[in-house]
């Protein structure tokens, strides 16, 4: 008992000084930094040699004690990864931060030579007893010769012959070890007085050169160079002070036993840079690091004892690979026929994993339509193939990981091994392909608001052209004519209940926990951040194409809406209030209209661009000669959308609320199945006439546009299948999409059966992709660019379309304008048609063109022509119209005014929580929040406050005058 408490002693004050040396040299206290000698200086110098030999020391007793074998070398192997990989989890938990190589080198600590002084001590001691064989045969001054080569070379001419470096490697921890292991096996004689004084000499030499060598850098180099010469592991000096230190306690070893979980530990802490750096950090004093020493090493050997404990009484692993007393290279050998089996028993779920990661590895590359890795503006240096693989591999193998969680569930259910693999292909690969087809469409992947418009999925499989529902068919019955062959003719063996249940209840968990992915202080959010998690919600391709199709859908379940706002508070909205009520009081002075007596409809025409905007394309005749000429008489512009290729809704929700998407959360990627279903109560420009009307000829089903008019308070909602029937449903050629003209045919019918005012929100589809050879006009429009012969077939057939939009307002500004009463159209494209070979993030892009035009009662009646208006943002809308037709505001339509006449148009799809928005005057200029001047900027403060209240806040302004 004395000698095991005596031999505890020994190891902890060891530590202590190894542990205090390394924690000063992380801190990195002020006299390290300065080119200066200092007492300090002076007595780190020592410290440092001192505790690189106790590391050396702490190795020769390793060797000297321990006796290895297969059981001792695995179990004590096994048991350190644990405690290695638990205090990664328990850094992590208490620092929230590491970086993906850190978790590499917890994981794969022999690939990535993480703890490489604890590895090398297990191999020399599992080679004891042949190393011991082997040193039998040659004299102790040969022994201690072949040592010396070693060490007392590279230190004699201070050049790394034999690559040991600083020595925290496996290499001298081995040379270490196995020479403790050659003095339990020679017989070491006493000491005399001759050798005794030697050793102590030699001690002396050590302490000098640790005491002089800074003096000596400074003097030779004129710095701090070479100071720490002698203090290192691989020193000759320091090697031969912990032989010396060695030889003089020889006796008190005798028979005795180290805390090797301990010791162990000690040296996998030496070795971790990690540990080190996550528990120092900051200034403090030397006597409190010498305190945070003391604690670091007591922590090390509780976990030891703890260890210790549990491999004593665990007899799992003894069981389970046969360990025993034999050395650890006859125990390899006598198991190898075992591991051959079990690899060949579980070849086919080997497989599996191989496609599994294959499929992870092609859910990256095929989120890249041009293969070409994630980049915005200018060219990609690499391919998507290369950059997965060599730069993404982390998130290859999550993907992996929830693919096979998938696997694991369906496996929980059906405990047949072929029917869950092969289900589990076929559905990862269904949806990979989906993502790739809506990416190369719309520049996005599949979303969770998407998945969950369930009553939309026949629509949406309406547009999948024929041939491919069929091929898909075709390739399900294969699948399940495979699955039912396998399982008869190659069955795999049933795991139990309690397998089941676990892979179960852990799939659902981690799928479960991506409803915390974007809390604050989330501590999977927090690991997925470090583990090289890069949701880039304002660029969804991207975040797909750096974090894989699955993932990035799960990135997106989690959502916040707005940021909180520091300044927000019941008293500041009272503020804001009050403010604006007096700028409608000024406003409406000179207005004389009401909204109520005024038509107005908002007409979002799907994918409406003139493709000759674009740098890219030249085309043969104008596709919008009539639109073109009428957006020079009246109010006119390009607007900023917020998507390419589609995104139709937000661009609505902005039109009718004037709330831009910039200022959300970049997670919101859906506003209507986002924003509105998550408020108690919204505020439309609908609000403000006793009649309201949405018309789409098409489903009702998308965006969940039923709950939305319906919370929105539109009376009716007319679509296609509605209990209020579309009358007009015509189509042009073969288009399956009503016709613009049958469109305004029914808002004329609306119009003329009601005699006031009113609101009409019409949606069209006739320009929805596919772009088919639908038209017989598609020759005219000729397309002339540097692109492929089926873009340019793209782009022919959608000019031919958008041509029948052209003579369809052309006939229905003529309609309006023999009506006797004041009607205003209001026309703009959502977005472009993901048909181009473009950098989608530039401006031209992400315009799309738009006009507000008053019939002749109208102008008649007060109603005029807005200038500077070249580009606006959807959120413009309210009050432009409201500023052409002459009508009178509410204190929120005040301040959109404001907004829109002393704000540059917002870039609504610069996604940034409202943080430094950006936006686009009306000479198409980039403008940065940081340029605007003070009072601009108090103003986007305001609108941004506005609607963090009504949308994510307490919505104080509904109990106020605000809206009225």
């Amino acid at each position: 008992m004395f000698q095991k408490i005596r031999n505890n002693i020994i190891v902890y004050l060891l530590s202590v000084v190894a542990v205090y040396s390394l924690v000063l040299k992380q801190a990195n206290p002020n006299f390290l930094q300065n080119n200066e000698l200092s007492v300090r200086l002076f007595a780190y110098g020592v410290l440092n040699n001192f505790g690189n030999v106790a590391v050396a020391l702490l190795l020769i007793l390793m060797g000297y004690c321990i006796k290895g074998n297969a059981k001792w070398v695995v179990k004590k192997y096994f048991y350190i990864y644990i405690l290695n990989v638990l205090t990664f989890v328990g850094l992590f938990l208490w620092s929230r931060s590491f970086v993906i190589s850190d978790l590499y080198n917890a994981l794969l600590p022999l690939l990535r030579n993480t703890y490489p002084l604890a590895v090398g001590a297990i191999l020399a001691i599992a080679v004891k007893p042949s190393i011991e064989k082997l040193l039998a045969r040659y004299s102790l001054t040969r022994i201690l010769v072949f040592y010396g080569i070693f060490f007392v070379l590279p230190t004699l001419f201070d050049k790394d012959i034999f690559g040991l470096e600083n020595g925290n490697n496996i290499l001298t921890a081995f040379l270490l070890t196995t020479l403790g292991a050659m003095f339990s096996a020679k017989k070491i004689p006493n000491l005399g007085i001759k050798k005794l004084i030697g050793v102590w000499g030699l001690l002396l030499v050590n302490l000098i050169l640790a005491l002089t060598m800074p003096y000596v850098s400074l003097k030779v180099h004129a710095d701090l160079s070479t100071i720490y010469r002698f203090d290192v592991l691989t020193s000759a000096t320091v090697v031969g002070t912990a032989i010396a230190v060695f030889l003089l306690m020889k006796k008190l070893m005798v028979n005795a036993k180290l805390p090797e979980y301990s010791s162990l530990l000690l040296l996998v802490f030496v070795s971790n840079t990690f540990i080190i750096s996550k528990l120092i950090s900051g200034e403090a004093l030397l006597r409190v690091w010498l305190f945070r020493s003391v604690e670091i090493v007591a922590v090390i050997f509780i976990l030891g004892l703890l260890a210790a404990s549990i491999d004593s009484r665990d007899y799992a692993l003894e069981r389970k690979w046969r360990l025993s007393e034999l050395p650890l290279v006859d125990w390899l050998k006598s198991i190898k026929h075992d591991f051959f089996s079990y690899i060949l028993e579980s070849k086919y779920r080997i497989i599996n994993i191989v496609i599994l990661y294959i499929l992870a590895y092609c859910s990256i590359i095929f989120m890249s339509p041009n293969f070409s890795a994630p980049h915005i503006g200018g060219k990609a240096t690499m391919t998507i193939f290369s950059y997965a693989f060599f730069r993404r591999q982390q998130m290859i193998w999550l993907n992996l990981l929830l693919f096979y969680l998938i696997y694991r569930l369906l496996l929980g259910v059906t405990n047949r091994f072929w029917v869950s693999s092969i289900f589990s292909y076929a559905l990862i690969g269904v949806v990979i392909v989906a993502d790739a087809i809506k990416i190369y469409y719309r520049s996005e992947p599949i979303l969770p608001t998407e998945v969950t418009m369930t009553s939309a999925y026949g629509e949406i499989l309406g547009m999948v052209p024929e041939s491919i529902l069929w091929i898909a068919l075709v390739g399900i019955l294969i699948l399940v004519g495979i699955m039912i062959t396998c399982e008869r003719k190659v069955p795999q063996k049933k795991i139990g209940g309690i397998p089941r249940i676990i892979g179960i209840v852990v799939a659902i968990s981690i799928f479960g926990s991506s409803t915390k992915f974007n809390h604050t202080n989330s501590v999977v959010g927090d690991f997925l951040e470090s583990y090289g998690n890069y949701p880039t919600f304002e660029n969804q391709e991207q975040g797909a194409q750096q974090n894989g199709a699955l993932q990035q859908f799960l990135n997106n379940i989690d959502v916040t809406i707005m940021k909180p706002e520091s300044s927000y508070s019941k008293k500041k909205m009272a503020k804001i209030e009050a403010k604006y009520t007096k700028v409608a009081q000024k406003i409406n002075r000179k207005r004389h209209n009401k909204w109520a007596d005024q038509t107005i409809i908002f007409n979002l025409s799907e994918s409406l661009s003139n493709p000759n905007h674009l740098d890219e394309v030249t085309l043969s005749k104008n596709p919008l000669s009539f639109i073109d000429e009428l957006k020079t008489k009246t109010t006119s512009g390009m607007m900023i959308s917020s998507g390419y290729g589609g995104g139709t809704a937000n661009m609505e929700y902005m039109a009718l609320t004037g709330f831009p998407m910039s200022n959300f959360s970049p997670t919101i990627a859906t506003a209507y199945t986002q924003v509105v279903s998550s408020s108690r109560k919204s505020i439309t420009v609908n609000d403000y006439f006793a009649k309201s009307i949405a018309i789409h000829p098409y489903s009702g089903a998308f965006y969940s546009r039923k709950s939305v008019y319906q919370e929105f308070g539109f009376q009716k909602f007319m679509y296609l299948g509605s209990e209020d029937k579309i009358k007009y449903q015509s189509k042009i050629g073969s288009n399956p999409y009503v016709s613009d003209e049958a469109s305004y045919n029914n808002v004329l019918d609306l119009i003329n059966d009601y005699r006031k005012g009113q609101f009409i929100n019409l949606v069209t589809m006739q320009n929805h992709l596919p772009y088919a050879n639908y038209y017989d006009n598609v020759d005219e429009y000729q397309v002339e660019g540097s692109m492929d012969d089926s873009e340019k077939n793209n782009i022919s057939s959608y000019s031919a379309g958008i041509s029948y939009t052209d003579k369809a307002v052309e006939k229905f500004i003529k309609q309006i304008n023999q009506i006797n009463k004041p009607i205003t159209l209001v026309l703009y494209g959502d977005h472009l048609p993901g048909i181009y070979t473009i950098d989608t993030n530039k401006l031209e892009a992400r315009t799309t063109d738009y006009f507000i035009y008053s019939n002749k009662y109208a102008r008649a009646h007060g109603a005029r022509k807005l200038s500077k208006v070249r580009y606006i943002s959807p959120n413009d809308f309210i009050a432009l119209t409201a500023k052409q037709v002459n009508a009178k505001v509410s204190a929120y339509y005040a301040l959109l005014t404001k907004v829109q006449e002393e704000l540059p148009a917002m870039k609504v799809y610069a996604y940034k929580n409202g943080k430094n928005p950006v936006f686009v005057n009306n000479e198409g200029k980039i403008v940065k929040y940081r340029d605007l001047s003070k009072k601009q900027k108090e103003l986007y403060n305001d609108l941004k406050l506005v609607q963090y209240d009504l949308t994510a806040g307490k919505q104080y302004l509904f109990k106020t005058n605000f809206f009225k």
